[in-house]
């Protein structure tokens, strides 16, 4: 068995890359015209199966940030077992009041899932894969305000 090249061993991020790149308005080639390179080079160094070097740190956060593209963050995360999550972070409405109704948002959030969850586990002990299915949305929805409200109140 020989060895694994870096590109072969985090295959999922370099296609996750790719396509991203292939998603971006004018392709690859528009692409690598806004990050100055040449859009051959820029295919083949997202290419999992091409000998070419992979592009560097800065040229993978600098496609990210212009593509605005999510799956090669989240194959990012994953390479460190961590799951990302869409939520606004913007500082819109830092009012006290604004405050409060995103803190009172947050209760409401907490309530519906813990009722939801209690009801659940009151009639067997356990979540069945119907019930984890009704609750997963409550959950990242009680994660999303969390950090919202968390983030705002940290500004």
């Amino acid at each position: 068995m020989g060895t694994r090249t870096f590109k072969q061993e985090y295959r999922s991020l370099f296609l996750a890359l790719q396509r991203d790149a292939k998603a971006f308005n004018g392709g690859i080639t528009e692409l690598a015209k806004r990050l100055g390179k040449s859009p051959i080079r820029l295919a083949n160094s997202l290419d999992p199966n091409h000998e070419t070097q992979p592009p560097s740190f800065s040229t993978i956060i600098n496609m990210i940030d212009l593509t605005q593209e999510k799956r090669a963050v989240f194959e990012i995360c994953q390479l460190v077992n961590q799951i990302p999550m869409d939520m606004d972070m913007s500082g819109n409405d830092m009012s006290d009041e604004g405050q409060v109704k995103h803190f009172l948002s947050l209760v409401a959030t907490a309530s519906a899932c813990l009722n939801k969850g209690s009801e659940h586990l009151s009639n067997d002990g356990k979540f069945d894969a119907f019930e984890r299915k009704e609750l997963a949305p409550l959950l990242l929805a009680l994660n999303q305000v969390t950090a919202s409200l968390y983030k705002r109140f940290s500004e």
